[in-house]
């Protein structure tokens, strides 16, 4: 039996939720290819991957995406290879080294879908260094590798105040890694976390900041597709870092430094980029993302909120999103407009580059300076 899109579709929300595995997809093509059921949601039933209520949840999501006729250019093999990022995340019981080229002293600080964040120091002066380590899972896999090294590239290529600095990168035995700034201070997740909101003007000096690490790496052709309030990070001296570039792209490269369509965080991910369709990932999902961000940032929650990831997709393409002085009286208008621009549902609406968001930042700051 031929897979359909409703099929690539429910592979495609599976995947991208953490609700299924790439053996789990690849199992799945199998049982609908074979015949042994007449979709994927009936599949993922009968073998106990998912529950019947989340099955046909994800199945209805997929109906209303398919009425968009965006699957047609999902391939089911690529799904399958793509579902990695969720197994990656797990954490595997691999004994990393404590030492990595001439940086000694690892100790494991956090773990993405890409990569474990090692703290360390260098042998030869003992500065302080952050390791990027590829998951060892991944090292055995020549895609995987490539999209490593691949992101090294674009990386390094990307020198900016408002960017984290990566400085080295070199590979021992299966262990692939790079070498950046370790950054003291704090991510604007935690600062949300903090004070449940931050006032307007100093939510909007933060976004404005990491909108120019962002316009940068436009400028490079490289699109981030992972901003979000924990990839913010304010250090000494107020400097804001945008960092994690795993999930980035390069524009005129044919190699996705990402793991395909097992990315981003739903609530933060533009309707475009939900759908999926590499061709139109441009600079305004980043710019949605942004527009996310700040919203949170004022506000204390997400413009799209939901009981699993699935309802956040959902939430995302078809729902209006409040603006942000309906949510918290306390935001001013101006900001409000520019935060509902920033995250348009029609990317046309959006700004089109970084460097307009940051010019209308930079306006309401010096209004409310009075400048």
């Amino acid at each position: 039996m031929r897979i359909n899109q409703y099929d690539r579709l429910f592979a495609h929300i599976g995947t991208i939720t953490g609700l299924l595995t790439a053996r789990q997809v690849e199992e799945l093509f199998r049982i609908v290819e074979s015949g042994e059921a007449r979709d994927m949601a009936t599949a993922a039933s009968r073998r106990g991957m998912l529950a019947g209520d989340v099955a046909a949840a994800i199945a209805i999501l997929a109906s209303e995406l398919a009425s968009r006729r965006i699957a047609d250019a999902v391939d089911p093999d690529t799904i399958a290879s793509r579902g990695k990022a969720g197994e990656a995340q797990r954490r595997d019981s691999v004994m990393y080294p404590k030492a990595l080229g001439q940086y000694h002293k690892l100790q494991q600080i956090a773990r993405g879908a890409m990569g474990i964040i090692f703290k360390g120091e260098r042998r030869s002066d003992g500065v302080v260094v952050a390791l990027k380590v590829l998951p060892v899972q991944l090292a055995t896999d020549p895609q995987d590798i490539e999209r490593f090294k691949r992101e090294i590239e674009t990386i390094t290529s990307l020198v900016h105040p408002n960017i984290v600095r990566v400085f080295d990168f070199g590979q021992q035995e299966d262990f692939y890694f790079y070498a950046m700034e370790y950054l003291e201070g704090r991510s604007l997740r935690e600062l949300i976390q903090d004070r449940g909101h931050l006032g307007a003007f100093h939510a909007a000096e933060i976004v404005r900041d990491a909108a120019r690490g962002v316009a940068y790496a436009h400028q490079h052709n490289v699109i981030h597709r992972d901003i979000k309030p924990s990839n913010l990070m304010i250090v000494r001296d107020g400097i804001v870092k945008l960092v994690d570039f795993g999930l980035a792209f390069h524009k005129t490269s044919e190699i996705l430094t990402a793991t395909g369509i097992s990315l981003g965080t739903p609530a933060y991910m533009s309707p475009e980029q939900i759908e999926g369709g590499r061709r139109e990932i441009t600079e305004r999902t980043d710019i949605y993302s942004l527009g996310v961000t700040l919203f949170e940032a004022v506000t204390g929650r997400r413009p799209f909120e939901g009981d699993n990831q699935y309802d956040v997709m959902k939430r995302v393409l078809f729902d209006s999103a409040p603006a942000a002085n309906a949510v918290n009286p306390a935001v001013p208008e101006a900001l409000t407009r520019i935060i509902s621009r920033a995250m348009a549902k029609n990317p046309e609406a959006r700004y089109e580059r970084a460097a307009g968001l940051i010019a209308d930042l930079d306006g309401f700051l010096d209004e409310s300076t009075g400048t």
